[in-house]
């Protein structure tokens, strides 16, 4: 199983120690952050726990967090190097269900805003999906949208999620699942 995935422009890799740096700048970024963990910065410590949480997700649930970076423009065209600008950050995370129906695998994307509009979150979301679903048989994902944010909404819908619950902004804003996910997939338990 191939934890490395790629697009038409990306190439996504496990987050791992080495893009610690650029992690912390990207999700301590003011337009980054404003959506994601409810407007705080985060510490190097909270970074470091984000990354080895998701190392410990592909370990044992075979999904965690990808860094995006930029197909290199080589003459082969090979896939960015490890090393290359970090675009952002796509994947999946456990979160607890609705009204305590236990954990559900939720989605999460963020861009470096030089990167926005140009459909890189829904073109690395997509990907994340095709695997988790395809590969690692997941049977459920959602979207924690935060209401505040049109755009996050935009990919969800992009990406074939609907709408299940209206809530408040934050954490508790709606959830979607794409419609081509597996039988068993509802939403609505």
């Amino acid at each position: 199983m191939s934890e490395v995935l790629r697009t038409v422009r990306l190439v996504l890799h496990p987050v791992s120690m080495r893009d610690h740096g650029a992690l912390l700048t990207h999700w301590t970024g003011p337009l980054v952050r404003r959506h994601l963990f409810d407007d705080r910065v985060v510490t190097p410590v909270q970074v470091s726990e984000i990354i080895e949480a998701s190392e410990r997700d592909f370990a044992t649930e075979g999904y965690g967090l990808w860094a995006l970076r930029p197909v290199s423009p080589s003459p082969g065209g090979g896939a960015a190097a490890p090393g290359g600008p970090l675009a952002g950050v796509a994947g999946l995370s456990h979160h607890e269900g609705p009204l305590g129906h236990g954990v559900d695998v939720e989605i999460l994307y963020s861009l470096e805003p030089d990167h926005w509009g140009r459909g890189l979150a829904a073109e690395a979301s997509r990907a994340v999906l095709d695997y988790a679903f395809g590969v690692v048989g997941v049977h459920r994902i959602t979207a924690e949208i935060d209401m505040a944010n049109p755009a996050s909404s935009e990919i969800a819908l992009q990406l074939g999620m609907r709408r299940w619950r209206r809530g408040p902004p934050g954490p508790t804003a709606p959830r979607t699942t794409p419609p081509n996910a597996p039988a068993g997939s509802d939403p609505v338990e």
